[in-house]
Formats: C-alpha cells, sequence, structure tokens
C-alpha cells in the first residue's frame, strides 16, 4: 500500500501535525510535465502527506513545512531512470512534490546527496525561506522529501533523513 510507504509521524521531528494526505493519479503529477509523458516514464500514480511544524504563537520563524511523497513504476528498472535522469528544471521537480507550485522567481540547484540513486536539490524561494528536495529509488518506488522553511532551520541532512526511515 503507497500510504505505508510516505512519511509517518515517528519519521519526523516532534510537533508537527498532518494537514492533509491523498492519493496522485498520473493527471495530478504531470500537471506540468503532462501525464502522457509520465504515463511513457512508467508512472503508475503516487500518494503524498503533508505535514507542518506546529508553533507557539509567540516565535517569529516561519514554521517548517515537509511533503512526502511516493510515486510508483511499472518496475525498478523505470524508477531507477526516473531518479537519474530527473531533469533539475522546475516543471520536472515539481513532480516530486504534486500540488505544489514552485513560486514564481525560485532558484534552485542540485546539490550534493549521500545514497546511491539519491539526489538533492535547493530551492531558495524568497524571502528567506528555502526548501530541500530529495528524491531515491526504493524497488519500483520513487520516495521524495521537501523540507522548507527558514534559512536556519532547515537541511538536507534532515531531508534525507526523513526519506532514509520512510517506508522502512
Amino acid at each position: 500500500m503507497l500510504a505505508d510507504r510516505v512519511c509517518q509521524e515517528e519519521h519526523l521531528p516532534e510537533g508537527f501535525e498532518r494537514l492533509t494526505f491523498g492519493n496522485l493519479s498520473p493527471n495530478d503529477l504531470g500537471r506540468e510535465v503532462g501525464a502522457e509523458t509520465l504515463a511513457a516514464a512508467g508512472v503508475d500514480g503516487g500518494y503524498f502527506t503533508f505535514w507542518k511544524e506546529i508553533l507557539d504563537e509567540l516565535q517569529d520563524d516561519p514554521a517548517l513545512e515537509v511533503v512526502c511523497q511516493v510515486v510508483a513504476f511499472g518496475d525498478q528498472e523505470e524508477a531507477s531512470r526516473f531518479v537519474a535522469d530527473l531533469p533539475a528544471e522546475a516543471d520536472w521537480l515539481s513532480v516530486t512534490v504534486a500540488g505544489i507550485a514552485l513560486a514564481e522567481g525560485t532558484t534552485f540547484a542540485e546539490v550534493e546527496a549521500e545514497g546511491q540513486g539519491t539526489r538533492a536539490f535547493q530551492f531558495d524561494e524568497g524571502e528567506g525561506r528555502v526548501r530541500y528536495a530529495v528524491v531515491a529509488t526504493r524497488g519500483r518506488f520513487v520516495l521524495s522529501v521537501h523540507l522548507g522553511g527558514g534559512e536556519a532551520g532547515v537541511s538536507v541532512e534532515e531531508a534525507l533523513d526523513i526519506l532514509g526511515a520512510m517506508g522502512r
């Protein structure tokens, strides 16, 4: 079951609440690149969860947000090829976080990620907000974690930690 492969409360630091979750069709995933393109790549569908940090009303720092997603492919080869060939382009990176559009003016770059078959990207969203996206293959599934918040509050290592705990 896809819902078992995304992050659960125990995979996150303390103090997060799940705001929404659900199934993703190839149409949902392919809004920017096209459902036909994703179907040709072997995408069968997916599932996501969106979590937000619960803050004390007195805190000025922006709340951390986590989106975990799993996308099912027909086989492991298709999933591995998708991650290896994933362009560092806004339209394609949006597939790893369906339903969350990249804000206009967001800049991004690929950053180093430890782990074979794992890729990581940093998004500078302006106004002191940054997001890290990490993407990896597990069997016929592509797992992704997007961790965003204030520049001082997030790191690619934290996103990788959450990804490492998912689906285990």
